[in-house]
């Protein structure tokens, strides 16, 4: 499967040729610096140039994050988010032809986090969330993953009834910026990302 995310990659990079760098960046709410543009994705900072993504910090990166910055930067979507938000696994049912997505992202962080608030909270404050409401049993978190792509997620601890579980939103517009295929890539490197955040304790320094 390696194989195929790099080719998919590779072939990401010879559209650059024709992208209009400074153009895009101020569209998209990205930053043109010397040729190159900067982009700040999962708290994490990289270049793009006509050569490709490249971490600043160094350290490595998958290739779907790699992949998931270029078709951001080739998108050719417009405007802002609206603040309106929809369950991630329904964006299928806004696309026609689309079936149902099942709670795949949702599970593994279910899964690692439990009914661990304190936790979870610790790695959303590092991976650079911002908590917006909280409640009894619910806690409402806002991540900017790319600048006109917000994410939110709704962590609803345990009670009598229910186990916990955890929802994971994006803004209505965000199908404007992402195919929802790319789309899923950014919402599973998010989820991993959060995941490893509360293993190791910090963003980098672990293979995304």
């Amino acid at each position: 499967m390696k194989g195929g995310y790099d080719s998919i990659y590779l072939r990401l990079i010879t559209k650059l040729s024709g992208c209009d760098f400074q153009e895009a960046a101020d569209r998209l709410g990205l930053e043109y610096v010397d040729s190159g543009i900067h982009v700040c994705f999962l708290k994490r900072e990289y270049r793009i140039t006509l050569d490709g993504v490249e971490p600043l910090d160094g350290n490595p990166v998958n290739v779907n994050t790699r992949s998931v910055l270029l078709y951001y930067l080739l998108s050719k979507g417009q405007g802002d988010p609206e603040g309106s938000y929809v369950l991630f696994e329904a964006i299928p049912r806004m696309i026609s032809g689309l079936s149902e997505q099942s709670r795949l992202m949702n599970a593994p962080l279910e899964r690692h986090f439990g009914n661990d608030y304190a936790k979870f909270s610790d790695a959303a404050l590092r991976l650079g969330g911002s908590e917006e409401e909280s409640g009894v049993g619910k806690h409402l978190w806002r991540f900017n993953v790319l600048p006109k792509i917000p994410l939110k997620i709704v962590f609803y601890e345990a009670d009598d009834e229910f186990p916990a579980s955890i929802q994971i939103m994006l803004d209505r517009t965000a199908l404007r910026f992402l195919e929802f295929e790319s789309l899923a890539f950014m919402v599973g490197l998010f989820a991993r990302a959060l995941i490893k955040t509360a293993q190791y304790g910090d963003v980098v320094g672990w293979e995304h």
